[in-house]
C-alpha cells in the first residue's frame, strides 16, 4: 500500500474512532455547555441548566461546581477598543448566580463536573 493510500486509511480510521466515542456519550475534558440556570445550590455546589441539546431537544443538565472551580461574570466592556478589551470577567461566588443567567460550563473529564462556569447574560439584562 502506498504512503498516501496509508495515511488517508489512518485517517479514516481515527475518525470513525472519535465518532464512536462521541456516540457512546464521553464528554472530553474541556467541553463546554450551555443555558439558562434553572436551579443554583451554593450548599450542595450545584447547577441545573435548561439547554439545547442534539436536534434542538431541550433537556436540563445538572453538574456539581467544585469549590476550586472558577466562576465569573463576563461583562461588556463599552470602553473596550479591540477584541482583548471589549469584556470585562470577573470572579463571583457561586452564591451570586441567578436563577436566569445565562451560563457556560466548562467541564472536566468528568461530564458531571465543571470547571469553570461564566455567567455571560444577567437575567433582564440587555446585551
Amino acid at each position: 500500500m502506498s504512503a498516501p493510500r496509508r495515511r488517508a486509511v489512518l485517517a479514516g480510521a481515527a475518525l470513525v474512532v472519535g465518532l464512536v466515542a462521541l456516540a457512546v456519550g464521553a464528554a472530553p475534558a474541556g467541553e463546554r455547555r450551555a443555558g439558562t440556570v434553572l436551579a443554583v445550590d451554593p450548599q450542595a455546589r450545584t447547577l441545573t441548566l435548561d439547554e439545547f441539546g442534539a436536534n434542538a431537544e431541550r433537556r436540563s443538565l445538572q453538574v456539581q461546581v467544585p469549590r476550586e472551580a472558577v466562576v465569573l461574570l463576563s461583562q461588556r466592556n463599552h470602553a473596550g477598543r479591540d477584541a482583548k478589551d471589549s469584556f470585562r470577567d470577573s470572579t463571583i461566588g457561586l452564591s451570586d448566580v441567578r436563577v436566569g443567567d445565562f451560563a457556560v460550563v466548562e467541564l472536566t473529564a468528568d461530564p458531571g463536573v465543571a470547571r469553570l462556569v461564566m455567567i455571560t447574560l444577567r437575567r433582564g439584562a440587555g446585551s
